[in-house]
């Protein structure tokens, strides 16, 4: 066979690992954290609006556009709400609302709750704050996942993001544990699960990668955001 065969095949492998059909959707569900009060930015994160849309709607088109499933963990009260929100958008048979069991337990329980209610093996975990989510940054982190290993985590600046990060639904115990331990703390229960790191310099062939972490923690940052975005699709 020649080299070039072989680069062929090893790359329409990689394609169908993880694709399904000919969608170019990844077969994980991503879990939209949608249950802080966002103190910070004047209210519930859940329902800042940006020019008359909710941010929300833009982090769940991009979760849509990328993912199979995409389930929205939020508070109970929280969810009739949110659910004439997803009225505005198409393919809302995807997406999924689940409730808190408990108030107050933080995103560990949306975490817990999303793997518990996904059916694809793995979950891409982000907050209803991250509005510039890359699908090229995306990919990459799903490609470079391993069977031996929990996790895909990235370190930016010498700090993990778990909240970008990719789960198997097998740590759901490691997390539930941390709950039941009052380690409320988001990053509490890495250390009881294997994860893959990727450093911050492993993706520096992808233009602008950092943009996918952004958040929007405060009525500054939506300004800026504003400022900065190239347009809301």
């Amino acid at each position: 066979m020649r080299t070039s065969d072989r680069e062929e095949g090893r790359t329409t492998e990689r394609n169908r690992d993880g694709l399904r059909g000919g969608s170019g959707l990844i077969d994980a569900a991503a879990v939209v954290l949608a249950g802080g009060r966002g103190k910070r930015a004047g209210g519930a994160k859940v329902f800042l609006s940006v020019d008359g849309r909710y941010l929300i709607e833009q982090v769940l088109r991009r979760t849509l556009s990328i993912f199979i499933d995409v389930i929205i963990s939020c508070r109970e009260e929280d969810s009739k709400h949110l659910g004439k929100i997803l009225e505005t958008l198409t393919d809302i048979s995807r997406v999924t609302i689940v409730p808190d069991r408990v108030e107050g337990l933080g995103p560990l329980q949306g975490i817990s709750q999303g793997l518990a209610s996904s059916r694809k093996e793995w979950v891409f975990v982000t907050g209803c704050d991250m509005p510039l989510l890359q699908d090229s940054v995306v990919r990459f982190m799903w490609h470079r996942r391993e069977e031996e290993k929990d996790a895909v985590i990235v370190r930016i600046g010498g700090y993990i993001e778990p909240l970008h990060a990719f789960y198997h639904k097998r740590i759901q115990k490691s997390v539930e544990e941390a709950i039941a331990r009052s380690r409320r703390k988001i990053t509490s229960f890495i250390p009881e699960i294997s994860p893959l790191i990727i450093e911050e310099e492993e993706m520096s062939h992808i233009p602008g990668f950092r943009r996918s972490f952004t958040n929007i923690n405060t009525p500054e940052d939506i300004r800026k955001w504003l400022e900065e975005r190239p347009g809301i699709n």
